[in-house]
């Protein structure tokens, strides 16, 4: 019983000892902390990301828009009632984003939203406006590929005339 306890105890040793060396060859590597920092990075934006991700309408005829719009206002109202404001905003700014009389819907937030949840709401909108249009125009404008035209071209045209 002895010999197993001393086994035991020496085994429990070696691997405490192979686990601070791994963890002290690793933070001694150079690149470690530049990867550290990266990652953590690369997860504060993906969360920046993720945050103004606004709901879209799949088609863009008005039968649907005002179907989305009436859906993401009764989904706004849902999460209001159970607490979660964050995607409450994210909802009624949706809302408002495609609602014909954004003004009076911003009226009608306002007196029955939390004050809490209302500031959220309007600090969040601006946000919310400039990603829509981005996401907009980059739908609107798909990138076309101009024809290039080489100097000889240029000049052998120059020429002809």
């Amino acid at each position: 019983m002895y010999k197993s306890l001393v086994a035991g105890g020496v085994a429990a040793a070696t691997f405490i000892s192979y686990c601070i060396y791994f963890d002290y060859k690793r933070r001694s590597h150079p690149q470690y902390k530049k990867q550290l920092r990266e990652k953590r990075r690369r997860e504060r934006n993906q969360a920046k990301e993720d945050e103004l991700d606004i709901p879209l309408p799949t088609a863009m005829d008005q039968m649907s828009i005002q179907k989305f719009f009436m859906e993401q206002v009764q989904t706004g109202e849902e999460k209001l009632g159970m607490g979660d404001y964050k995607a409450a905003v994210k909802h009624f700014a949706s809302a408002v984003l495609h609602c014909g009389q954004g003004y009076q819907l911003l009226q009608i937030l306002q007196s029955t939203m939390p004050p809490e949840a209302y500031k959220m709401f309007m600090e969040f909108l601006p946000k919310a406006q400039a990603r829509y249009s981005k996401t907009m125009m980059s739908k609107a404008a798909p990138k076309t590929q101009e024809p290039k035209v080489t100097t000889e071209r240029v000049i052998a045209e120059e020429a002809v005339d």
